[in-house]
């Protein structure tokens, strides 16, 4: 016996437990985090486990490393082409083009000449890489007129272009000798980019500036005019919906903590957003965090559902009063037949018979014509009614 309470009380136990889920999280090839306390959050206030992806190879594009199930979460631009299976956890920030030049570089103070030059993008980012060449088919070059490197190499890259958050001061992927700059114009360009013609060329994108002294980086001595779209925190459609849940509420109810350990990459953390404005769409998870606090659908439509229920009674009442008055109706019907039976019957005194079976046969072929014209119902009245006609034509023939 008391080897069974131990197996149901370690059974309940186990049911109560809270489901633990570890989503992998790929890492953030160029900012400092301090993953260990980001993980106290989550250990602290959620379910959810979050664990750097540690083992993926990181040259491949974020989106094409969710698809292939080896890692669960991903910071990826808004800008992005909607690939199948991926969802929104949360919009996190806004991340920006960094254009520098080689200080030596012609016009590097200014705008720099794409034609001829060799571009280091940083972090192999899909995005910069977009950019990049909508600059150039602005400027009718083709891809064999400038060349993408791999490999930085210090004073031989001609440029340097990284999109992703601002970092104020010295950022992590600034090289020594490099300065901010803007690709030269079009031709026929009379100002770089109208701010409304980005989003038509690249959906989400907008145009954005850098304010002056945000960097400690050659070039940002003025305001710098760049491209920006929002990076959102994405995962796929088959994690757990209440993991994601999970992760959403943690999100957003501890934000001032994830701000404080990495303001770049949480900034941009909020619920007020429309979700239609997203390349992919909402994780169902996600989606129910967020409506949380919307009405059910019984509140919402509880004044038209009473109205229908209302109505619906109106109507049934209505419909037994009409099938009550119909009984009725059918029985005032069977009982004229009655009297007309029992009338037959006292005339058999003084009449003759066969007249008066021959009025007995036809007032029965009319109750049963009524009968099949739904005129009177086949109860126990007519039951009655044919049991009269039965003894009284007995009586009729017998005398």
């Amino acid at each position: 016996m008391r080897r069974i309470l131990q197996l149901v009380l370690v059974t309940c136990l186990t049911a109560c437990a809270v489901d633990v889920s570890e989503l992998y999280l790929l890492p953030v090839g160029d900012q400092r985090l301090d993953t260990d306390a980001i993980q106290g959050i989550f250990e602290q206030k959620s379910s959810v486990r979050i664990r750097p992806a540690d083992g993926v190879n990181r040259e491949r594009p974020a989106l094409e490393l969710l698809a292939a199930d080896k890692v669960d979460l991903a910071f990826v631009q808004n800008s992005n082409a909607f690939v199948p299976g991926v969802r929104v956890v949360l919009p996190a920030h806004k991340s920006l083009m960094h254009l520098l030049a080689r200080e030596d570089l012609e016009g590097a103070e200014v705008d720099v000449a794409l034609r001829g030059k060799t571009v280091y993008i940083v972090n192999n980012s899909q995005t910069g890489r977009t950019l990049l060449q909508v600059a150039a088919r602005r400027r009718y070059l083709t891809d064999s007129d400038y060349r993408i490197v791999d490999t930085f190499v210090p004073g031989e890259t001609d440029l340097l272009l990284y999109f992703g958050p601002v970092v104020a001061g010295l950022p992590p992927w600034y090289q020594p000798g490099y300065r901010f700059t803007t690709f030269q114009r079009a031709p026929g360009q009379h100002q770089e980019s109208n701010p409304e013609l980005i989003s038509y060329l690249i959906p989400h994108m907008f145009s954005v500036t850098i304010p002056a002294s945000t960097y400690d980086i050659p070039g940002n001595e003025i305001d710098i005019p760049t491209f920006g779209t929002d990076t959102l925190l994405v995962t796929r459609k088959d994690i757990s919906e209440n993991a994601i849940y999970e992760l959403t509420r943690t999100l957003l109810e501890q934000k001032p903590r994830f701000t404080a350990l990495a303001p770049q990459l949480f900034e941009g953390v909020n619920e007020s957003f429309d979700p239609l404005e997203l390349s992919f769409p909402l994780h169902r998870g996600a989606r129910r965090y967020l409506a949380r606090d919307e009405p059910s659908f019984l509140e919402r439509y509880a004044e038209m559902i009473n109205m229908l229920v209302y109505v619906t009674f109106l109507l049934l009442t209505g419909l037994l009063a009409l099938a009550r008055w119909r009984m009725r109706r059918k029985k005032d019907r069977i009982d004229t037949f009655y009297r007309r039976v029992l009338a037959i019957r006292d005339r058999a005194i003084g009449e003759d018979h066969g007249i008066l079976l021959v009025e007995l046969a036809a007032l029965e072929q009319e109750a049963f014509d009524a009968l099949i014209d739904e005129r009177l119902a086949a109860n126990e009245s007519f039951r009655i009614f044919t049991d009269l006609m039965v003894r009284t034509r007995a009586e009729l023939k017998s005398d």
